[in-house]
């Protein structure tokens, strides 16, 4: 749950002479000012100093323009990427193997992996979580890391609103899976299909316990599967079951489908499986009902 040796080295030499180029260009603090590992920086130093850095874009700029560190190309870059990173509130929801779960609510419900630099944030903050803090999320090489800061509150969870974050949590990964570069990348269609097992596995586990026999149960997942492979997946952008409009569902239905009826049926559905399971909103399921009931022919 922490970047290895080398990149963490790597990363505070970057970050510091960032950080020294800020106060040598604004004097927030007294000069002379020793940084690691010549000195220390006392964490209200480092707080005080990364507020200007992060409130100011054209000193991060000017300072890869000047490079007065004499950063290689590559470690500039670095700086450069910066301008990528996430700020905000975050809840710290697991601590998991490879990193610990960041979750935004807003502007977008997100999920970040995000590792450490010295220490793992276990250690950091604890282990008892849900734990809110303010955070600088940054990518750094493949990965997302933070500047090395953290504020953290202490705030208590109800049964109420832990499982509120539980399906707020498990919809984001569901739409994108946990976020683990903050440069930009179109998910893969191994991506997509992982995300879309996932949900399919809930439908046909719905579908068992509203008492449907194992034959019923199959044709209805595999409607909505061949509507996820052949449709969604072949789109110009591809996306997955959590992101479809009703749009998504008129464009499809309008192809020469057989068996209309017993695909409007596994439709509907699928779509009050995703309203109870509070993956879409009343609004959105009733555009789906919208687009799906009309289309039925009586039996008979």
């Amino acid at each position: 749950m922490i970047l290895p040796p080398h990149a963490t080295e790597r990363f505070y030499r970057i970050w510091l002479a960032l950080l020294r180029y800020a106060n040598m260009r604004r004097h927030i603090l007294p000069e002379p000012l020793t940084f690691p590992p010549e000195g220390t920086l006392a964490p209200a130093d480092g707080l005080k100093l990364r507020e200007v850095v992060w409130g100011d874009d054209a000193l991060r700029e000017a300072f890869i323009a000047e490079n007065p560190a004499g950063l290689p190309p590559e470690d500039l870059g670095i700086v450069r990427s910066w301008q990528r990173r996430v700020t905000g509130t975050f809840l710290v929801l697991r601590h998991l193997k490879k990193y610990s779960v960041f979750f935004a609510e807003a502007p977008q419900a997100r999920a970040y992996g995000v590792v450490g630099l010295v220490s793992p944030f276990e250690e950091v903050i604890g282990p008892y979580l849900p734990r809110a803090v303010e955070a600088v999320l940054l990518p750094f090489e493949d990965r997302i890391t933070y500047d090395g800061l953290l504020s953290g509150y202490s705030v208590s969870f109800g049964a109420g609103i832990r499982r509120s974050l539980d399906v707020a949590y498990r919809n984001a990964r569901e739409r994108e899976g946990i976020v683990t570069a903050l440069l930009a990348t179109e998910p893969t269609g191994k991506d997509i299909a992982a995300r879309n097992v996932s949900v399919l596995a809930a439908f046909r586990t719905a579908l068992y316990r509203s008492g449907l026999g194992t034959k019923a149960v199959e044709r209805h997942v595999r409607n909505i599967e061949a509507f996820a492979n052949g449709y969604l997946a072949c789109h110009e952008h591809p996306r997955g079951l959590t992101e479809i409009g009703s749009e998504d569902l008129e464009n499809y239905l309008e192809a020469d489908v057989q068996d209309q009826n017993s695909l409007l049926t596994s439709f509907l559905r699928f779509v009050r499986f995703m309203y109870e399971s509070e993956r879409i909103d009343p609004d959105t399921a009733a555009a789906f009902r919208d687009v799906l009931r009309p289309r039925r022919v009586p039996d008979g």
